[in-house]
């Protein structure tokens, strides 16, 4: 938060993002250093009519509490933001038999959860569900992992996951959730039409009712002595071969 009390955003990517997608960034702080990319953000901004302040790093460091700025802060006003995504907005803007739609259950690591919410965004995923309470929030270390993969997405944040899965239902979505305990192989499934890929928990996995909801759980083989992998690595595994088959199919 910037000391005018406004959220900021920093990072190369995340700010180019940010510029790209958001429409109320109200300055953009960059270092005395200069290089090719900041100076491209500074004629973004400078385009855009967006205030551009030269400054010194420590300042930078202040502005972004001291997380990794690569030289540039940007500072937008919260209420002037797109509003958010809402589950009916999706379901209302799909309109073809194929979709993909990621459900993360519940994870607690902010570098877990910009790495699948920046998998999901080259993969092409239609929404990205997160649970409202009792997980990591969409913050600045999501955001600057995520490498501006946030803006673009359609992210919904809901109250209750299973509920959720039941709306998707409705709009014949399959359900797959992603378990060690699978009956089937993740290369041996058939992937066609409305898809969504529910992932859990670092530790814990999928909640207990949320597994319940699912169609069928899935399984990625392993090889090794360690039997389970990172949820970013898996959730990167299950949408492309998910997308995989959907190009074959056409």
């Amino acid at each position: 938060m910037s000391s005018a009390g406004r959220p900021v955003c920093f990072g190369i990517h995340a700010v180019t993002a940010l510029l790209e997608h958001h429409h109320s960034v109200s300055a953009l702080y960059i270092g005395a250093s200069s290089s090719q990319r900041l100076a491209r953000l500074e004629q973004m901004a400078r385009t855009r009519g967006i205030e551009v302040v030269r400054c010194e790093r420590e300042r930078l460091d202040r502005l972004s509490g001291y997380g990794t700025h690569q030289g540039v802060v940007a500072e937008y006003e919260s209420g002037k933001a797109n509003p958010p995504a809402t589950l009916k907005d999706v379901m209302d803007g799909i309109e073809t038999d194929t979709a993909l739609v990621l459900v993360l259950d519940h994870l607690h690591d902010p570098h877990n959860l910009g790495a699948c919410l920046r998998t999901a965004e080259c993969a092409g995923v239609d929404a990205v569900i997160l649970p409202k309470r009792s997980a990591c929030p969409v913050n600045h270390t999501v955001s600057k992992v995520a490498s501006g993969a946030v803006e673009p997405l359609n992210i919904v944040s809901v109250s209750n996951i299973v509920n959720a899965l039941d709306v998707l239902k409705r709009h014949e979505f399959w359900i797959y959730g992603t378990s060690e305990r699978g009956d089937a192989e993740l290369y041996d499934v058939p992937f066609r039409g409305r898809i969504a890929l529910v992932v859990g928990n670092e530790g814990k996995g999928m909640k207990r009712l949320v597994e319940k909801a699912c169609d069928a759980l899935v399984r990625i083989p392993v090889s090794g002595q360690v039997q389970s992998l990172n949820a970013s690595v898996a959730t990167g595994i299950c949408l492309y071969e998910i997308r995989r088959q959907f190009s074959l199919s056409r």
